[in-house]
């Protein structure tokens, strides 16, 4: 391949006998976007994995700037130039921001000092370009998952690769974060630097990329030689998935006119203020907002995980007083967090995943059932179609969108009828989504109610029945789906005033 700064050659990975990789040849040019497609379990992970050190070929090569490498750890191929950014994050909680970026390659002052001035004022330089308030010094834990993202993003940027890897970066961050994201990309770009840019949100192909691989089934499927522009969405997604996808967003309405969930005044003293709205059985209400705005907080703080300060919960016409998540649990409320890590157990097989919420039911004077717990997961792998060889199969070895799916089923079978979704499908290929869709549609149907907070505009507009916008902790706009628009939605995202329409 000529003018490539990397090429994989013949790449073959398997484990345990299964191959995953199967002679995958994949090229980058030096200053280029090149956009990395496929399901989940496509092989996507394990090649960027390959290429990072992680994992060591079975057979193949890789050329790096026209010189055969052998990467024996991340820091290898991050010592050649090489920076990845994985989807599930990698920080040090209990640092600082600043010392996250850092973290590894301080500024000195001298062999003995580092030049924590520097380091500083560098740090700050790169959020404010950002035009995001952001106090480095602070542990990186006290923010949100979308700012975190953006820490380990800025943290390759800093080890002055030539090459980095992005794993779904955007998955946990606003519109207006996106647009600020892609600036920095296509000014990197400019000075030379090359990006292999995975993602499962098929409109950033087209505004950020300028070639595309598709994998399946860990093969290469179809590649863009010079130009993008040349193949469109619906060939994209029948690549990835082996078929025509009829509908992306298979929407069935099922809103009733009792109400399930009712809040009034809201505020937990911090992150969201008078925060009033209700769900009817049967509704999807989905919650917009930019990174800040007090979505996620306010999902916490329904579910028990957060302390309420000021308002009433009414569930089912009676009042609702949240205790813990416990007591959420018992009145038949389940979250699902927008990072799975933090609501299953990875290192545990799937059936025990499945029944983790069930307290009573599935145990016996203090003994687990596992006999039943196990037949319970059978039923839940067959009614939601989870990909896997077995119910005793690690969870951590399942693909994103299967994972997503036991996430539900753990909900679903403790008697859950109000599902709070904090970005559901975030991470997951656009095969799994619609699926997950249909999870949410045959909840609906049987009179259950979700609340469901995203960051993708298309899904709020595509799933939700109405959509509450918050700004700045308050409620700023509460909208019917049809007829909507993004352009609206993010108008009332980004105000200056919180104000109620319709």
């Amino acid at each position: 391949m000529a003018n490539y700064m990397l090429e994989m050659r013949n790449i073959k990975k398997s484990f345990y006998g299964t191959t995953v990789l199967h002679n995958v040849n994949f090229g980058v040019k030096a200053g280029e976007v090149h956009i990395l497609l496929g399901e989940n379990g496509a092989g996507k992970s394990t090649l960027m994995k390959v290429l990072s050190g992680v994992h060591r070929p079975d057979s193949g090569e890789i050329m790096l700037n026209g010189q055969k490498c052998e990467f024996r750890e991340p820091a290898h191929s991050l010592k050649k130039g090489i920076g990845m950014v994985y989807q599930e994050l990698s920080l040090a909680p209990n640092m600082s921001v600043l010392e996250n970026i850092w973290l590894g390659n301080l500024p000195k002052k001298s062999k003995v000092f580092v030049d924590w001035k520097m380091a500083k004022r560098k740090a700050e330089e790169v959020f404010e370009k950002l035009d995001i308030p952001i106090d480095v010094t602070k542990r990186v834990s006290k923010y949100d998952l979308g700012l975190q993202q953006l820490v380990e993003i800025f943290r390759v940027i800093y080890q002055d690769a030539k090459l980095i890897v992005l794993d779904e970066p955007t998955s946990s961050l606003s519109e207006m974060e996106v647009r600020k994201l892609f600036e920095t990309i296509n000014l990197l770009r400019s000075q030379g630097v090359s990006f292999i840019y995975i993602t499962h949100k098929l409109d950033e192909v087209f505004e950020i990329g300028d070639r595309v691989t598709v994998l399946r089934d860990g093969e290469v499927i179809g590649e863009t030689v010079e130009d993008i522009k040349q193949v469109t969405k619906d060939d994209l997604i029948k690549m990835m998935v082996g078929r025509d996808l009829e509908d992306q967003y298979p929407k069935e309405p099922a809103v009733t006119d009792d109400v399930m969930l009712r809040v009034e005044h809201l505020t937990d003293g911090k992150n969201f203020h008078d925060v009033s709205f209700s769900i009817r059985k049967g509704e999807v209400l989905g919650v917009a907002g930019l990174v800040g705005a007090g979505n996620s907080e306010l999902a916490e703080a329904v579910f028990g995980l957060r302390k309420i300060k000021g308002g009433k919960i009414y569930l089912n016409g009676s009042e609702y007083k949240v205790k813990d998540p416990v007591h959420a649990i018992n009145n038949h409320i389940g979250l699902l967090t927008r990072d799975r890590r933090s609501g299953l157990i990875g290192h545990m097989p799937l059936y025990v995943n499945i029944s983790v919420a069930q307290r009573k039911s599935m145990s016996n004077f203090g003994f687990r059932l596992r006999r039943k717990e196990r037949a319970q997961a059978r039923d839940y792998i067959e009614k939601l179609r989870i990909e896997t060889t077995s119910e005793n199969k690690l969870l951590r070895n399942l693909s994103g969108g299967n994972q997503q799916k036991v996430a539900v089923a753990k909900w679903i079978c403790n008697g859950t009828r109000l599902f709070v979704m904090d970005d559901p499908t975030r991470g997951v290929d656009v095969g799994a989504k619609v699926e997950i869709y249909k999870l949410i549609n045959s909840l609906t149907a049987q009179g259950d109610s979700v609340l469901m907070i995203s960051s993708d505009m298309p899904e709020l507009l595509g799933i939700s029945d109405n959509i509450m916008v918050m700004q700045k902790g308050r409620v700023s706009a509460m909208l019917s789906a049809a007829g909507c628009t993004q352009e609206k939605i993010f108008e009332k995202m980004a105000g200056e005033e919180a104000h109620i329409s319709s």
